[in-house]
């Protein structure tokens, strides 16, 4: 059976066109990347005063917030949320510097105030009497301040500024069987080593309460090796300097052990407070 000539195949169906998609409109103002910039310049200037790095340490992270979210706003202008994006990690990092900056001033003023410079030496107690008939010897000339690696302080003599008054009153050279009696666990001195233990007082005349521990006493060997009561701990000998809390005029009187090379030409080192500088002391 064959086609009837009359009959015609159905149209195709039409296509519809593709979607013309709107013309886009004009970039509006980005009032979010504003408020952000304006935070960032704010907090960065605030970063820049040691007085108020706090107001910029606030404002700094809020605009690097606002910037980001800024910077996803569809149809806004992005140079402002970059440009206080940008601002904002700039002045954190500004406001690091100057925080640091403002630190290390503060303790150099501290040392400053508290420190080597103001350190008064006073010599033993104790000499003979100068005759009577003896004509008064003429006044010397000021020689430099003793207490140096080079010149080192008698024993007995005293230190002092004006938070401490320290004193380095005695040495026993040969600690050995004082540490061995004073707690089995202590360890023997190795070959060409030996104990040293070391009297001293420190009396505090600051404000408020202060820490003997502030106080620093230690061992120089002779090649300049700082050896502390820390790099071998001894348990048992007391009273131990360095432990105790006191208000003005009270006095922490103890002992330090030190294991030292047994040539014992080292010299004892004071740091009478904190930011106090260098006195060192003879053995003998």
């Amino acid at each position: 059976m064959t086609d009837s000539p009359n009959q015609t195949d159905p149209a195709p169906a039409a296509v519809p066109a593709p979607a013309v998609p709107p013309p886009a409109g004009p970039t509006r103002t980005n009032v979010l990347g504003i408020v952000a910039l304006a935070a960032a310049v704010i907090g960065f200037v605030f970063a820049c005063v040691p007085g108020a790095l706090v107001v910029g340490w606030v404002l700094l992270p809020i605009a690097f917030i606002l910037g980001i979210v800024a910077l996803f706003l569809r149809g806004r202008w992005k140079w402002t949320a970059v440009t206080a994006v940008i601002v904002s990690v700039v002045g954190t990092i500004v406001g690091f510097v100057v925080f640091f900056a403002a630190v290390a001033g503060a303790i150099s003023d501290a040392a400053d105030e508290n420190g080597g410079g103001d350190v008064v030496v006073s010599a033993p107690s104790g000499g003979g009497d100068v005759p009577a008939e003896e004509p008064e010897a003429p006044a010397a000339e000021p020689q430099a301040p003793s207490g140096t690696r080079e010149d080192p302080l008698a024993l007995g003599s005293t230190v002092e500024n004006a938070d401490w008054s320290v004193t380095v009153t005695g040495i026993d050279p040969n600690g050995n069987a004082a540490v061995a009696a004073a707690n089995q666990f202590n360890d023997a001195p190795g070959a060409g080593q030996q104990y040293v233990i070391v009297d001293a007082s420190a009396t505090y005349k600051g404000s408020g309460e202060g820490v003997s521990a502030e106080v620093q006493i230690d061992y120089v060997t002779a090649d300049g090796t700082v050896l502390s009561t820390w790099d071998n701990i001894v348990v048992g000998i007391e009273p131990e300097f360095g432990r105790a809390n006191l208000y003005a005029g009270a006095t922490d009187a103890g002992k330090l052990v030190f294991l030292v090379p047994s040539s014992l030409d080292g010299q004892i080192r004071v740091r009478p407070g904190l930011f106090a500088g260098d006195v060192f002391f003879a053995l003998s």
